[in-house]
């Protein structure tokens, strides 16, 4: 069919116009004129989702953890995750701002947005999620192209590390996030669908705080057959302070193990390292 030129320019624009638009985990719709070109990162697993897209040195600023690849480190940094300013971000005249809907300050990004600001707010914490936000992200960059290979390769990485535990023996966990006072991860944080996948059980997946506190007595009654611990903010001697209580079924077996903090608690393509790390560390225990 001929289109007059005119007719053509606003078919091809509305087009564009279209293919920059997604609905992100907010369920707002966050839409763009132009592929972003400037952006601000507000959590470091979305620095690393973007350099994933090679568009790494689009980011114009980020905030304090955002280390990797190593090439994010020379990156401008704005302060933490929680005390961002919206002045200082203004001032940047980012085209795009791609924030952790529940890590960084609602406040803030609300007031980014009623000032014209494109604010594009990710929140998923599950493997599906990393899928999501790539290719949401792929769309508002333009990379789509880039983003399709890269999806497919880690859906089914994540559908090979899976498919030979899912069916063996469901093996007690749990997970210690933090020590003093003694802290663990229920079913929303992507550590517990880790677990689950590679054939475990989070023995506080059913609690309602999403990180929940506990006890060393609670641990000695549930007995799990596997502790995991995220090496960040972990002493060293972690596994001394349980040593002390052989009557932990992990304990008197010598399943204590510690995990790439990174790997499991950002949600990016190295998740899928995280999650065959526990598959084999969960096998350990059966193999016992």
């Amino acid at each position: 069919m001929f289109y007059p030129f005119a007719a053509l320019v606003l078919i091809l624009v509305s087009l564009t116009a279209q293919a920059l638009s997604v609905e992100d985990d907010a369920g707002r719709q966050v839409s763009l004129e132009q592929p972003a070109r400037r952006i601000v990162t507000l959590a470091p697993h979305l620095t690393e989702q973007l350099f994933s897209l090679g568009v790494g040195r689009r980011i114009i600023a980020t905030v304090e953890y955002s280390d990797y690849p190593k090439e994010a480190l020379s990156i401008p940094r704005i302060g933490g995750a929680e005390e961002i300013s919206a002045e200082v971000i203004l001032a940047l005249q980012p085209d795009l701002v791609v924030a952790w809907d529940s890590g960084s300050p609602i406040e803030v990004l609300a007031l980014l947005e009623s000032l014209g600001v494109v604010v594009y707010r990710a929140s998923s914490q599950s493997l599906l999620g990393v899928s999501k936000t790539l290719s949401d992200l792929a769309v508002l960059t333009q990379q789509s192209e880039v983003a399709a290979p890269l999806i497919a390769a880690f859906n089914a990485d994540v559908e090979k590390a899976t498919s030979l535990y899912r069916n063996k023996r469901t093996v007690s966990v749990f997970y210690q996030l933090w020590y003093e006072p003694l802290m663990t991860a229920n079913k929303q944080q992507m550590i517990n669908e880790m677990i689950t996948l590679c054939g475990g059980r989070n023995l506080f997946a059913n609690q309602t705080e999403v990180v929940p506190q506990t006890s060393v007595e609670s641990i000695v009654v549930l007995s799990p057959e596997v502790i995991l611990v995220p090496e960040q903010g972990t002493p060293i001697n972690w596994q001394e302070r349980w040593k002390v209580w052989p009557e932990i079924s992990a304990v008197r077996h010598q399943h204590l193990y510690t995990l790439n903090a990174d790997l499991v608690n950002r949600p990016t393509l190295r998740s899928v390292q995280g999650l065959r790390q526990i598959c084999y560390l969960l096998d350990k225990v059966r193999s016992h």
